[in-house]
């Protein structure tokens, strides 16, 4: 006997090959063998709508939300249903009743108005979606565009957008900044220029082998090379030790010292005995003064 998980991987197997038909055939009977499972139900209905039998699936919705009242996600299929085969009355019913079981406020919003839309009612979807859209901060981009799609009839204009405090981001971002591709997803060329002709990688390394030469690729050969051509002879050879004659710095020194005084001593020779003179007038002149301040200027007076 075919077990549910069995089914299930063969329909999952139908789906990725695009074989609606086979698939639907495996829930039908599934959900008739298991009547009391809704999984293989919602399954079937789903299924049903990508084949384009809205009506079929609006039935087989109706019939589990009859067994299961909570499954929010048969409801929200039944709404959709209704609209795609023009019953806006149910349709409006069901999205209110999707509000109850979870379903978010802009689009159990989007779907009654539409419902109404279908129905001729451009005005009265117009104030039920600009409600909820100004309630919302004017963030809802599903509400948003339903406005612009109904202004044409309602002859009103459509509030801008706030798109700078929104948390819901485009799902077509693939062409945002796509001008180049990334090299890490393209195939691997080894040509001239690449990434892995500049890695010292090749064709038969990468591929047949599979294994990376990442260990040897800074193994010093016989010639002082790598397997990359790296040439770290330098690295490997100490420096080689000059040979030049040691100086002393304390013989330096003393010389330098000999010849200041050398210098010292020829610049008192030098001067001869107009140097001699020149000192001995000068010192000649501050003896005198002193001579002079010691006299008493008393000597000439009497004594008494």
């Amino acid at each position: 006997m075919t077990s549910p998980e069995e089914v299930l991987a063969t329909v999952r197997k139908a789906m990725s090959s695009g074989d609606l038909e086979s698939a639907e055939s495996a829930l039908r009977d599934a959900r008739k063998r298991w009547k009391k499972e809704p999984e293989f139900a919602v399954r079937h209905a789903n299924v049903l709508v990508k084949q384009g039998k809205h009506g079929q699936a609006l039935k087989v919705y109706r019939k589990v939300m009859k067994k299961s009242p909570e499954r929010l996600d048969a409801c929200i299929g039944a709404a959709e249903c209704a609209i795609q085969t023009g019953k806006g009355k149910l349709a409006e019913k069901l999205y209110s009743r999707g509000i109850g079981l979870g379903l978010s406020l802009d689009d159990a919003t989007l779907g009654i108005a539409r419902s109404l839309v279908i129905r001729s009612q451009h005005h009265l979807a117009w104030e039920k979606a600009i409600v909820q859209f100004k309630s919302s901060g004017n963030k809802s981009k599903v509400l948003h565009g339903l406005l612009k799609e109904i202004s044409p009839q309602t002859g009103i204009s459509v509030p801008s957008l706030d798109q700078f405090d929104t948390a819901i981001i485009d799902s077509n971002i693939e062409s945002v900044r796509r001008g180049k591709p990334d090299p890490r997803l393209a195939e691997n060329t080894f040509a001239a220029g690449s990434f892995e002709a500049m890695a010292g990688v090749d064709r038969a390394t990468l591929v047949e082998s599979g294994e990376l030469p990442t260990d040897d690729l800074l193994d010093v050969t016989g010639s002082g090379g790598t397997s990359l051509g790296i040439d770290l002879s330098a690295l490997q050879n100490p420096p080689e030790e000059s040979h030049s004659p040691q100086v002393d710095i304390s013989s330096q020194i003393q010389n330098v010292e000999n010849n200041d005084v050398q210098d010292v001593v020829d610049i008192d020779i030098n001067g001869g005995p107009e140097s001699a003179d020149d000192s001995s007038e000068e010192s000649a002149e501050p003896q005198s003064e002193v001579r002079s301040t010691n006299e008493d200027p008393f000597d000439d007076w009497p004594d008494i």
